[in-house]
This record gives structure tokens, C-alpha cells and sequence, in this order.
């Protein structure tokens, strides 16, 4: 079996690779992959915070990789951590050390680390030049919170890190929040949490990821179809939010959301300001494209307010893949005297280039040093997200009738000895050695192409459908 690290040592350190994810060459600095002895890698140190780990940690080290799949990680080894049910989230906090600092430009500028959990629990944390946790002020400069999509599978972690660049701070270590069970009671179950391939690369895009080809988004929370096609993970972010798809209430509104179904969401007063609804997509969706701006919409109903009260903020946060994040502030207002009624809650979202997931935040309060606090519980409804190019409130919204499923590539690419068989509608193929060079290039009439590579290896397949869709897919000749 060819082994995907013995391949990167092949060259130096920064190398030229090709992305699974895009047909272009990436710079790559890898910085560990667990083949080596420890300390004879750039990360020369993996370990926990403290010495020894807290109970809870059963184990950490390198271990044969014993959650293999051929898209994603199929290496020989990784590093693994066991946690105990029930874990705390404080000195759960796995540290990345190098003896030798790295200065990051724009060549090195994303932090990639494939990551595996076999439950999601809670979210991770990463924080830069730390071995332990960073304060909020920090987010999205050093410190980055996020969570995989789903369980059971390698995904590709990516953080920015234009703030060293742009304050010149080169990268000495960083750390990793295993499972941030910071929420009530300590009820996690046991789980391992598996570490492997962490490069530095030009390529702001994860490994394997999916680039939704859908130019917009629209997004009916009472229509499974629609959820189906738009929602990859809901998470409300604390454990006493609660919400419920509902009949919408709101008769007298149906000229302005005719939804028969919405969504009602419960704040619970524990609920930090932060901790609302949130939707992650299946992959991510571009935005900007054609030199247009994009907005995010929400359509959002309050029908019962604290007495007294003019207005609550509601704010639209959307991030990206990489730990970048867009939030439009204390600028949504929603008057007391449109109690009951849908308002369409707008933010542009343009800067982020892609968006893979957005939250609904509700009655954001400011305490006398204007940080913001947990406010009382509330129940708000809310319906039609969307992505477009219009900027402007919608002040009718119609549900559809029907949900326009994704375009799915129809393309099945195989090895057979040396030939790469390409099967299904697709009008080219191209393959490419791992380091970015094309070894053959063809164009496909009828339903079954083989392409003769020879030689042993690992390549990627490039295939382009009539309809213009893209996919790309790794190969192992043996």
C-alpha cells in the first residue's frame, strides 16, 4: 500500500502538493504526520497541558490509525486521544509544540489539521502561541472555536492566521480544546479523538471539501426537503435552548410568510448571548460571485417583549471554514411595536468569500462596561434564510412549492491494476500526479474511459460534467 506520509517526506518540508479539493498546486509545509519518531518532525512535541493529563484522559499517543478511509486519511499511524464520559472541559486542552518558530506569510497562511471524532460532544477550541485557553476578546485573531461536521469521519480543520502575519508574530505552538463542556452538567459521553497531517498551506480551502454549486441559499426550516438540502447540523448551543417546528401562528402575516411550518425557538436565561440557533451547510456556498455582494436573511418574529423595552437586537453571525467570522453587530433592531409581526433581519456577507454556516442570536444585551450579558428567556420564531444579491428587507416571502435538490455529480471514478477507470457523465477527465503535474488529460464520448497512468501511485482524477460540474477524487494504484 502506498502510504500518503512516506510521500511527503519524499520532499522537503515546504512542498509543492496537489489539493484534493481544487485543481491548482498548494505550497505545503507539513509540520507533523505521526510516521516519525516524536521530535523528529516540526511539531516536535504533542502533549497535554498538564503533566501528568487529568484523570478523564485515559489516553494520548501515537497509535496505529485504526479509523482509515481512502477519500480522506488512509496514513499508517495517528495521534489519539481518549476521554472518559463525563470529562471537563478545563485542562482538556491537547498542546502542538515546535522548537523552531515558523514566520507565517501569505504562502503558509492556513493552519490545516485533519481531525476525527468519534462523537462530537462539544465544541473544539484553538488557540495560537498558548497552552492554554484564550478569552473572548481574542476570537478570530488567536483563538477559534468551531465543531466537525459530523462524527465518524476525517475533516479537514482550517484556521486562518492573518492576524500573525499582519502583527508579525511567528507560529511557536498552539493549542487544542479537546471538548468544550462548558454548558451544565458534565454528561459527555466517552469518546477518541484522532490528530494527523497538520500542514501549513497557501490553500484557504479544507481537504476534501465540498463547494456547494448552488449560487444561493434558501433555507425553509418547516420544509424537510428544504432542511434536508441545506442543514448538515443544527445546534442550538446550549442544553436548555430548545426549539420545535411549529404551524405558523401567525394568520394575520401570511401575506407577508405564507410558511405553514416554522421554526419557534426557546432562549433558555442560561443561555449565553452567543448561544442561538445554528446552521451548518452540508459543504460551503460562495459568495460575491460576479463581483455582486451577497446578504444573508432571516425572516424573525417576536411576539411578546419585556415591558418597557423599545427594541431587542437580533444579530446574524456567518462564518466560513476556516474560523473567519461576519456578525452584524447591535444594527438589527426589532421595534416593540412590530410585536408579532415578520421582520426580514438583513447582513452582508460578502468579505467571507464562502459561507459553510450561520447563526440567529435574540435579545443581545450590553451590561455598564458595554460587554454583553445573558439576557431573561424568550421564545422567537423565525423562517426563510436565505443567500442572495439582494440587499434590501423582504417584505413578502413566499414558501415554495417545491425544493430544487442539488446537482450531484454523476461520475464514478475506480482503479484497475495501472488504468483509472472513469465511468458516468462525465465529458473530461484529467489526472494528476500528487505534487501537481498532469500525467494525461482526455475527452470522454460515452459512458466508460480507461486511462492508461502505468505506473504505481497516487493521483488525482479531475472529471468535468455536461453540465459543468467539477469533481475531484483521489486514486491509489497499487
Amino acid at each position: 500500500m502506498i502510504n500518503m506520509k512516506r510521500i511527503f517526506t519524499l520532499f522537503t518540508l515546504a512542498v509543492s502538493a496537489y489539493s484534493l479539493f481544487a485543481a491548482t498546486t498548494t505550497n505545503e509545509t507539513v509540520l507533523a504526520t505521526y510516521e516519525k519518531p516524536m521530535g523528529e518532525e516540526p511539531i516536535s512535541l504533542t502533549v497535554f497541558c498538564e503533566t501528568p493529563p487529568k484523570a478523564f484522559v485515559l489516553f494520548n499517543g501515537v497509535v496505529p490509525n485504526a479509523v482509515k478511509d481512502e477519500t480522506m486519511n488512509n496514513t499508517n499511524n495517528a495521534y489519539m486521544v481518549k476521554l472518559d464520559a463525563n470529562h471537563d472541559w478545563w485542562a482538556n486542552f491537547l498542546n502542538f509544540r515546535m522548537d523552531n518558530p515558523i514566520t507565517i506569510t501569505e504562502s503558509n497562511r492556513y493552519l490545516h489539521i485533519l481531525h476525527y471524532r468519534e462523537k462530537l460532544n462539544d465544541t473544539w477550541m484553538i488557540c495560537l502561541n498558548v497552552d492554554w485557553p484564550l478569552e473572548d476578546p481574542d476570537k478570530g485573531k488567536l483563538r477559534f472555536d468551531g465543531q466537525n461536521a459530523k462524527e465518524g469521519v476525517w475533516e479537514d480543520i482550517v484556521i486562518d492566521l492573518k492576524y500573525l502575519i499582519d502583527n508579525q508574530i511567528p507560529l511557536s505552538k498552539f493549542m487544542f480544546g479537546v471538548s468544550m463542556d462548558w454548558n451544565g452538567d458534565r454528561t459527555n459521553p466517552g469518546a477518541d479523538y484522532y490528530f494527523d497531517e497538520i500542514v501549513l498551506s497557501d490553500n484557504p480551502l479544507p481537504r476534501g471539501i465540498n463547494i456547494l454549486p448552488d449560487t444561493e441559499m434558501s433555507l425553509f426550516m418547516g420544509n424537510q426537503d428544504s432542511w434536508n438540502k441545506w442543514v448538515s447540523r443544527f445546534d442550538l448551543q446550549n442544553p436548555e435552548n430548545t426549539s420545535e417546528i411549529v404551524t405558523n401562528p401567525f394568520t394575520s402575516e401570511m401575506s407577508v410568510l405564507n410558511s405553514t411550518k416554522v421554526m419557534k425557538f426557546n432562549k433558555s436565561e442560561t443561555a449565553a448571548w452567543w448561544q442561538g440557533p445554528m446552521f451548518k451547510f452540508p459543504g460551503i456556498l460562495k459568495v460575491g460571485q460576479d463581483e455582486q455582494s451577497s446578504y444573508l436573511h432571516v425572516m424573525v418574529n417576536i411576539p411578546e417583549m419585556e415591558a418597557g423595552k423599545d427594541y431587542y437586537i437580533v444579530q446574524l453571525n456567518a462564518k466560513d471554514f476556516s474560523g473567519n467570522q461576519v456578525d452584524s453587530g447591535d444594527e438589527i433592531k426589532y421595534w416593540s411595536d412590530d410585536k408579532g409581526k415578520w421582520i426580514d433581519c438583513v447582513m452582508d456577507v460578502t468579505s467571507l468569500g464562502y459561507v459553510a454556516e450561520f447563526t440567529v442570536r435574540f435579545d443581545l444585551r450590553r451590561d455598564a462596561n458595554d460587554q454583553y450579558i445573558n439576557s431573561p428567556a424568550g421564545t422567537f420564531y423565525l423562517d426563510a434564510a436565505a443567500i442572495n444579491h439582494n440587499q434590501e428587507p423582504r417584505t413578502v416571502v413566499e414558501a415554495p412549492s417545491s425544493v430544487e435538490k442539488s446537482p450531484l455529480s454523476e461520475v464514478l471514478v475506480r482503479a484497475s491494476g495501472t488504468k483509472i477507470i472513469v465511468e458516468g457523465e462525465a465529458v473530461s477527465a484529467e489526472v494528476f500526479s500528487l505534487i501537481g503535474h498532469s500525467v494525461t488529460k482526455v475527452n470522454i464520448n460515452g459512458s466508460s474511459t480507461e486511462l492508461n497512468v502505468r505506473e504505481k501511485g497516487v493521483y488525482i482524477v479531475k472529471t468535468t460534467s455536461a453540465n459543468g460540474l467539477v469533481h475531484n477524487q483521489k486514486v491509489i494504484l497499487r
